[in-house]
């Protein structure tokens, strides 16, 4: 286990997080601790939230009322998370112009991957060693979120955050998602919002729910 995570800590705890856009209430009183290591699925239907609160927890989107307190070996604010977590979404942006090669090369300068990520190896077991020297602009949704997935998951951050992981994969990009967080994860703290899709969250061990305010 990486140096520093204990088991039980709390990682991340929501204590009566509120997003509103406007007057309306996207998210309320969300009140959850996520302990260090462990496994969490959020549900909720279409407009419960999941991704909303997937972001604030990312620190790309602001809390409009008590927000994420972190303890990643030292408490942290919200607005520096980002430095400390992975996250895969199908909404988030790869640049078009660059190969998948430099794509991966620029990740692992500013993020970093895993010591024991064999990162060839993934390409292939991706489908996609054929395809490193073309644009990403080129990819069809189900590439481009193998590439999102094996970022984000054999990235060397403790904490994961993946959005309806398994949107726009196919057959094999389901298990290639699987062999990732098999191989990944035993060590990370793990957050998947879902829509209710058991295949992105059947290894976690705690769930939140939320429900619409609107």
């Amino acid at each position: 286990m990486k140096e520093g995570l204990l088991e039980n800590r709390p990682m991340v705890t929501l204590n009566a997080l509120e997003k509103k856009f406007g007057n309306q209430h996207i998210l309320r009183n969300i009140t959850h601790t996520f302990k260090t290591g462990s496994k969490t699925v959020v549900l909720g239907s279409n407009g419960s939230g999941k991704s909303t609160l997937i972001k604030i927890i990312s620190g790309a989107v602001e809390a409009s009322n008590n927000p994420p307190e972190y303890n990643f070996n030292k408490p942290v604010a919200a607005n520096e998370a980002g430095k400390y977590c992975s996250m895969a979404a199908p909404y988030m942006a790869l640049n078009p112009m660059f190969t998948l090669t430099e794509t991966l090369s620029f990740h692992e300068k500013m993020c970093g991957f895993a010591k024991t990520a064999l990162i060839s190896e993934w390409v292939e077991k991706a489908g996609l060693s054929k395809h490193q020297s073309k644009r990403i602009q080129t990819y069809s949704s189900g590439m481009l979120q193998r590439v999102r997935l094996l970022m984000a998951i054999a990235s060397d951050r403790s904490l994961l955050l993946l959005d309806e992981p398994t949107s726009n994969l196919d057959a094999d990009g389901v298990q290639f998602y699987k062999h990732l967080i098999e191989h990944f994860t035993l060590d990370k703290t793990v957050i998947v919002a879902s829509n209710y899709v058991e295949r992105e969250y059947a290894f976690c061990e705690s769930e939140l729910i939320l429900e619409k305010h609107y």
